[in-house]
Order: C-alpha cells, then sequence, then structure tokens
C-alpha cells in the first residue's frame, strides 16, 4: 500500500497530470569530447537518505551545491564546508517560483529566494540516534528561521525531456543519452533526471560522462552492460560520492531530465 502514496523521493500526489503525455525537448547538437568530467571535481556527496524519501531534495540541494563550488572554484569540498547546504532547507522552503515546466525542478527553484542554510548549521540526519528511520526531516526545523543564510547567485533551469510518467522504464534511447552529453557539454551544469529504481520513482544529478570505460547497471543484469561502454557520472543520495552507472542504465531505468545551471551573467 506504501507505493500507492510514497515515492522514495516524494509524494505521488505531486502535478501527476505533468505526466499525461511525452514531453520532448532536445538540445541544439554540438559536436562533443569524448569525456566531460569537470563537474566532478565540485560535487559533496549526499548524506544517506535512507528511507526516508527525500531524494527529490537532496539532487536539487547537491546540483545547487556544484554550481556554488564550480563558481567559487573549490575543488574536492567536504562535508559542511562553506556550501554544503541543509537538505533540511530545501524541504522546508515555501517554493518562490511558478516558472519549472515540470515538478521535478521545482525543488531547485526554491533557491530563486536567493537564500540557504548550511548543512553545519541544521544538519539533516535520516537515523535516529536509536538507528531508527527519522521521518522527522520533513518537519520544519526549529532552527529554520533563526539559522543564518547564505546569498546564493539567480538560477535557471533547461528542460531537456520527459516520457511517460516518473514511473515508466524502457522509455527512452540513445538519443536521450546524447541529449543528456550535449547538455553536460553545452551548460557545464548538472543534470536532474528521474528514473525508476526498485519500482519507485527516484531523482538523482549527473555530472558528466565517459565514452571509454565500462560502467555499473544498477539494479539491471550484468549481462546486458557486459562489454558495452559509456558511463554517467551519478550523484546519488545514498552516501557515496559519486557512482559510474552505464549508459544501459539510463535508457533502461531513466525518464525525465533538466538541467540546473546560474542565469545567465552569473
Amino acid at each position: 500500500m506504501i507505493k500507492q502514496f510514497l515515492a522514495r523521493g516524494f509524494f505521488l500526489a505531486v502535478l501527476p497530470a505533468l505526466f499525461a503525455s511525452p514531453i520532448v525537448s532536445a538540445t541544439e547538437s554540438v559536436a562533443l569530447p569524448a569525456k566531460y568530467t569537470e563537474l566532478n571535481d565540485y560535487v559533496i556527496a549526499a548524506p544517506n537518505q535512507g528511507q526516508v524519501n527525500t531524494c527529490l531534495f537532496m539532487a536539487a540541494t547537491g546540483a545547487m551545491e556544484i554550481l556554488l563550488n564550480k563558481k567559487a572554484k573549490i575543488k574536492n569540498p567536504k562535508a559542511h564546508s562553506d556550501f554544503d547546504i541543509s537538505e533540511r532547507y530545501t524541504i522546508s522552503e515555501n517554493a518562490s517560483s511558478l516558472r519549472s515546466k515540470t515538478w521535478f525542478e521545482d525543488a531547485f527553484l526554491k533557491f530563486d529566494s536567493g537564500k540557504a542554510i548550511l548543512a553545519r548549521d541544521v544538519p539533516f540526519e535520516s537515523f535516529d540516534e536509536n538507528g531508527d528511520i527519522d521521518y522527522g526531516v520533513w518537519n520544519t526545523p526549529g532552527a529554520f528561521e533563526t539559522a543564518p543564510r547564505i546569498n546564493l547567485p539567480k538560477i535557471d533551469t533547461v528542460f531537456l525531456f520527459s516520457v511517460g510518467t516518473k514511473y515508466s522504464r524502457g522509455v527512452l534511447n540513445s538519443s536521450h543519452v546524447q541529449q543528456v552529453k550535449e547538455a553536460l557539454y553545452k551548460y557545464r551544469s548538472p543534470v536532474i533526471t528521474v528514473g525508476n529504481d526498485e519500482d519507485y520513482w527516484h531523482v538523482t544529478v549527473i555530472t558528466g560522462y565517459d565514452d571509454s570505460i565500462e560502467g555499473d547497471c544498477y539494479e539491471l543484469d550484468s549481462k546486458i552492460c557486459r562489454g558495452k561502454k559509456g558511463v554517467f557520472f551519478v550523484r546519488d543520495s545514498f552516501g557515496n560520492r559519486l557512482d559510474t552507472r552505464s549508459y544501459e542504465w539510463f535508457i533502461r531505468r531513466q525518464n525525465s531530465a533538466a538541467v540546473a545551471k546560474l542565469a545567465v551573467g552569473e
């Protein structure tokens, strides 16, 4: 029954009508290098979301952190550093924009507020001191109003595509891989992507690609990816900094994508 009401990242009732029909938007074709990994240097590992279903906000927070670290030229940033944003801020902050084209851009566009709270001031913990699931992360933290804020640059999104529903699998093809690669290289910014993992929709951040190496099949039979080169670098929300996942994972498990970027001039 819980699958009818909860996704791994958010509640299922969020704007389902937006997925009633396929929406596709291709990036302008560009000549691509065999790999693009610049953004990997600016990734802060997400805290482990456990089973509290916060992936949408973890992805939005992670994308914003990458952009801030890149703008400040801070490589290999650590947890609780100057641009490690609190996921609890992203969860609790009210949406301040009506310009998103799809539901999965909304969490990132909360940063239209121009402010954020850091994780060192309001940490995110998905488990309590007894090791039990802590659903309290969905509640507005007591320090939300009084915690220091950092100032953020203006942001924007570029919608790429959405095919089927947030639960769809096997609806993409190699052209969608190409769109994401082109977007990464053109905008030098992370791509927020939606897919279906273990029968739950799930949101992650793609930071780069490499056509020359083999990646993890990730919940697919390893024979599907064996011998096939080409990976996306994926910042997920389970404590790892980056995963390398095969293009086959993307084609068979993902369904939607949008670029999270700084506004022109920032």
